[in-house]
């Protein structure tokens, strides 16, 4: 079940990092991003692409 959970938030982090990346509303870079935790890149996803959608 674990690694169930570490395979889920690991795809959750790539997806963030790509939506991120290709809005172009951040300057970080993919290693940035990368370093990021996991709750640092939902901040970040949800301060910039959420809003962009509402």
């Amino acid at each position: 079940m674990a690694t169930h959970l570490r395979k889920g938030l690991e795809r959750l982090r790539r997806f963030y990092i790509k939506k991120l990346l290709e809005s172009g509303a951040t300057d970080s870079s993919h290693h940035e991003l990368h370093s990021l935790t996991f709750s640092e890149l939902e901040s970040l996803y949800n301060k910039i692409i959420s809003p962009a959608k509402s």
